[in-house]
């Protein structure tokens, strides 16, 4: 299998060795889909502390793998459902689609050279989904930030992070929605699936989407008072098949107690866990229909 590469085993251990590292909320919910892939999705954000000039052959194409997984999602159906659904320019949804799938052939038939090559022609310019650059400003921004919804709306990239106690990561994320209610503060989650009756069984997808909740109201409550939590999830017309509301405070001991110990130090460990036993290998950007399995593996370039 693609995802159990020993190369992606490489980069992963040497990009949180050189990141802070940080653990995405996006990924704390993927966890309950696939440890492995959220292990990895983990390296990709933490890559972009690694230099260039002093990685190995290995960890290029481990790289190479990561990227082409990373592209090759922007074509997906569901990923371009939701992004519509978020409101994004449809343009802009399927130019990313078409370019992305461009990139992930190119990194498939190239590997390890192509993607020294895209990262040489500024197409990957960092080598990881976060440019450390911008990531300390936009802490310091958030520290700053007196009001949470007025932060949330006037930045490009509102950000929100919290270090766990004892623990040398950090968590951070972007919320859907971050809004005052007569209540008090409120973050959203919005969520789209084509099976929302798997979502009202409280599925994996519906564990995913309240980790994700979870991870937001924790952040937020170390400086605000957060009163409501709301997790939305519409279908792939946009109707609203669940809205629940969850007390804040629940979630975040919940996520402090376990969500933390049993999830997050898992993916910042810089050893990768065991492929599940139930993983949605079909649906997943590493598995049967992704351009990897089809036109050869990056590791072997």
């Amino acid at each position: 299998m693609i995802c159990m590469e020993e190369s992606l085993a490489l980069v992963g251990r040497l990009a949180r060795e050189a990141g802070p590292p940080v653990v995405a909320a996006s990924s704390l919910g993927s966890w309950h889909w696939c440890s492995i892939k959220a292990w990895h999705s983990t390296s990709l954000f933490n890559a972009g502390w690694l230099s260039p000039d002093s990685l190995p052959l290995e960890a290029w194409r481990g790289l190479a793998l990561l990227w082409a997984a990373e592209f090759s999602k922007n074509s997906f159906i569901r990923v371009i459902r939701g992004r519509l659904l978020h409101g994004e320019d449809p343009g802009s949804a399927i130019g990313d689609a078409l370019q992305g799938a461009a990139l992930a052939r190119r990194l498939a038939q190239g590997g390890a050279e192509e993607m020294q090559r895209l990262n040489r022609e500024g197409v990957v310019p960092v080598l990881g989904l976060i440019d450390p650059g911008a990531y300390e400003r936009q802490l310091r921004r958030y520290a700053e930030a007196d009001d949470p919804v007025e932060y949330y709306r006037r930045e490009e990239w509102p950000l929100i992070a919290r270090k766990p106690r004892g623990r040398v990561y950090t968590v951070i994320g972007v919320p859907d929605q971050v809004e005052w209610s007569p209540a008090g503060l409120r973050v959203v989650e919005v969520k789209t699936t084509s099976r929302p009756q798997l979502m009202r069984r409280r599925q994996r997808g519906y564990w995913a989407a309240r980790t994700q909740l979870a991870a937001y109201a924790w952040i937020l409550s170390e400086r605000w008072p957060v009163e409501e939590a709301v997790l939305l999830v519409r279908d792939a017309s946009g109707a609203t098949v669940l809205r629940e509301r969850l007390d804040p405070g629940e979630l975040a001991a919940w996520f402090e107690d376990h969500v933390l110990p049993e999830i997050g130090d898992w993916l910042a460990s810089p050893r990768p866990p065991a492929k599940p036993a139930r993983p949605p290998c079909r649906s997943c950007e590493y598995g049967g229909r992704h351009p990897l399995t089809r036109e050869g593996s990056p590791s072997t370039a």
